[in-house]
């Protein structure tokens, strides 16, 4: 019996890459919820846009906290992650 080179399409991954990923509904949600309130802020209530800035990554740092505890990820992971973050501001 003759012997055939194995075939390369096996190496090959099907489907659509990460990137192509669309938004679920939730996501879209925050996202515009986090523009409105940035553009309510910033052009109503006259908060300069560094501020908002700060508030917005402070946000997401705590959102990031809370997620890593309740995935019940190691405490000394987030001390790291917090202490990186933390120190570089």
């Amino acid at each position: 019996m003759p012997k055939h080179p194995p075939s390369a399409s096996s190496c090959v991954e099907h489907g659509t890459p990460a990137s192509a990923r669309r938004l679920n509904g939730a996501e879209a949600i925050v996202i515009i919820v986090i523009i409105g309130v940035t553009v309510g802020l910033v052009r109503f209530a006259g908060v300069p846009v560094v501020d908002v800035l700060l508030l917005i990554a402070g946000s997401g740092l705590v959102a990031g906290a809370i997620i890593a505890l309740s995935t019940r990820l190691s405490l000394r992971v987030v001390r790291t992650v917090l202490k990186a973050a933390l120190t570089t501001a």
